[in-house]
């Protein structure tokens, strides 16, 4: 009867892929109590993507010795891979041309023969062209879990080795998607266009489980958040409230946890040393061209913590499955983008495939890379197109600007003087010219890995106003932190005390910041404020489309405008104490004496003489009137 269904797999179709089947060990010998294959990744994928090849990873105990094969005319096996491990089977697919549907195909073991239903679905329409977020946009950051507990069923999953405990911020507080989706409207109505939470796949680690940068299946929702389906959900919901949704991927590191770890496909699917070594930290290692081999390979393939295992991309099999994952939330949500956490940290030759990977299937997509660097140059080095002496791409459109982060917690609050204060700016937009598009630079005042921005600047409102201003009227783009709009406060250099629950989120909070009458009068100042300039810059060709042009600074006072041919916006910095007289004659270029402009914040309209007063400790953004 074997050999008759053998024969039979084999006339159906001259080219039916049948694997010869190689000589490895069976690790289990019990192999008839066992199912012949436990789980199949990805579940299911789609027709028609710009990459045919297709893989498919077996797991099962004694699955690497099953032969294979496909009842299909047009659906065909490419190859099979097998790895030293005979509980994996990694099959890829040649699906150019194929169409949509279920396909079956055929594992044949020793003991038994099970025939796996597989479906191409059909691609979302104009997948591939979508557009994606940038300098247009205003990103809202948020970690789910420190957000709104929008389903409290989901707090405690059995299962899942951490549930919720209100009292102390080390431990989940039971935010989710659907709290999330229950105040897009908030979000939307702050003027923020684009929403990055922090990720959502599934972290069952025992400790610090919440901010799930340690991922333990790549292909499902942790269900302390929700379901695959809740989060497809999120991201049409945000396009139904005006708002781009960015994935947060974490390709450097793993969990111990996740459901491989135990029964590795390969050896080499992590980097592994005889004794536990972390990661140096040092990023500039990377673009050091005296940095010893052995610095670099403590960065590159030195774990990130005892609960992130370090992911080795020589192992094709591993790159394969990692990006194949990405592509598959992109398809399956219709999400608008990915910010890529520690990008830096991976074989840098890996992650630019990775990242090349993606955007084979959506030239379009924005990838927003985490590159915590220190200087110019070397935050120029990541974004793709920079001619660097190497030669490599990292095929990230964008990067974030962590230097300006820090020019924004310091000019403010320091002594102006040739190399303090307003110059620290002047300075650094001056160095622009070391990146290929500073129009897709990311920039922000705080976010989850460091001291919030209204702490760092002490407290102080009128600062805190001014780093909202800058921040959301300078070249590239702006992210801004869940809860700074309201003031929520975060100690300094504390992790958990940067990522408080937001007033309201939950049931038994006393104070309800999502509801505009039971904010403070402080809240409601910097909010308001906050977003009258965002709803402005929605709408502002000069802002997320124009050129931006400097002036030195001078007396306290820093000025830059962005325009078009359509419009100008003009952006005064006065970082005096008291108001001061600015003498307009200086920016005679940009024609702008003699007319009148609307300030943002207020709605007034001024005329603009030879000189005008600016208020002290204050950012004044005045669209100029034709």
């Amino acid at each position: 009867m074997k050999k008759t269904f053998f024969l039979v797999l084999c006339i159906v179709h001259c080219a039916l892929c049948i694997d010869v089947m190689a000589t490895l060990p069976i690790r289990n010998p019990k192999i008839k109590k066992m199912k012949l294959y436990e789980r199949v990744e990805p579940a299911s994928w789609w027709a028609g993507m710009n990459n045919p090849e297709l893989q498919l990873m077996f797991y099962g105990t004694g699955v690497g010795r099953c032969q294979v094969g496909v009842l299909s005319d047009v659906l065909k096996i490419s190859r099979v891979e097998r790895t030293e491990n005979p509980n994996y089977l990694f099959v890829y697919l040649d699906t150019k041309d194929v169409p949509a549907g279920v396909y079956e195909i055929v594992l044949r073991g020793p003991l038994k023969t099970a025939t796996v239903k597989y479906e191409l679905k059909e691609r979302r329409e104009g997948s591939a062209e979508r557009e994606s977020f940038g300098t247009q946009d205003a990103v809202y950051l948020l970690m789910p879990d420190r957000f709104a507990n929008g389903n409290t069923e989901n707090d405690n999953v059995k299962g899942y080795l951490q549930g919720v405990d209100n009292t102390d911020l080390h431990h989940r507080q039971g935010g989710d998607i659907e709290g999330i989706i229950q105040h897009l409207d908030y979000i939307a109505d702050l003027g923020m266009t684009a929403l990055w939470t922090t990720p959502i796949l599934d972290d069952n680690d025992s400790l610090y489980s919440y901010h799930h940068y340690s991922t333990t299946n790549f292909y499902k929702v942790d269900p302390r958040f929700g379901t695959n389906e809740d989060f497809v959900r999120l991201v049409e919901e945000c396009h139904r409230h005006g708002l781009k949704y960015i994935m947060d991927i974490v390709p450097n590191h793993a969990n111990p946890r996740h459901w491989w770890h135990n029964d590795l496909p390969d050896s080499s699917w992590y980097n592994q040393w005889p004794e536990f070594t972390r990661t140096n930290y040092q990023v500039a290692v990377v673009t050091d061209p005296h940095a010893s081999k052995a610095d670099k390979e403590q960065f590159e393939k030195g774990w990130f913590d005892t609960n992130m295992t370090d992911l080795n991309y020589n192992n094709k099999l591993l790159f394969d499955y990692v990006l194949q994952s990405y592509i598959y939330w992109a398809e399956l949500t219709g999400l608008d983008g990915f910010r890529v956490d520690t990008y830096p940290y991976n074989n840098l030759d890996a992650a630019s495939r990775l990242m090349a990977g993606i955007r084979r299937e959506y030239p379009k997509m924005n990838l927003v890379g985490e590159c915590w660097v220190k200087s110019f140059p070397e935050m120029a080095y990541y974004q793709t197109g920079n001619n660097n002496k190497d030669g490599f791409d990292s095929n990230l459109p964008s990067v974030m600007d962590f230097m300006l982060k820090d020019w924004l917690e310091m000019a403010f609050v320091e002594e102006e003087a040739w190399n303090k204060g307003m110059i620290r700016f002047y300075n650094h937009f001056a160095q622009d010219f070391c990146v290929p598009n500073p129009d897709l630079i990311m920039c922000m005042l705080d976010n989850h890995d460091m001291t919030r921005y209204g702490n760092a600047v002490g407290g102080d409102i009128k600062i805190i106003k001014m780093g909202m201003a800058m921040l959301s009227t300078v070249r590239g783009y702006p992210q801004f932190y869940y809860g700074d709009e309201i003031l929520i406060e975060g100690g300094m250099g504390a992790y958990e005390d940067a990522r408080r629950c937001f007033p309201g989120g939950w049931a038994h909070h006393e104070a309800n910041a999502f509801d505009p009458k039971q904010r403070t009068k402080e809240q409601k100042e910097v909010y308001n404020y906050l977003r009258s300039i965002l709803q402005f810059r929605k709408t502002s060709e000069a802002l997320t489309k124009g050129k931006m042009t400097q002036f030195l600074p001078y007396d306290g006072f820093y000025c830059y405008f962005r325009h078009t041919e359509n419009q100008t916006v003009m952006v005064v910095v006065n970082n005096n104490e008291k108001a001061k007289d600015l003498n307009l004659m200086r920016f005679n270029e940009m024609d702008i004496v003699g007319r009148q402009a609307r300030d943002v914040a207020t709605g007034r309209v001024v005329d603009l003489k030879e000189s005008h007063k600016f208020a002290g400790k204050t950012v004044t953004i005045l669209e100029i009137l034709k």
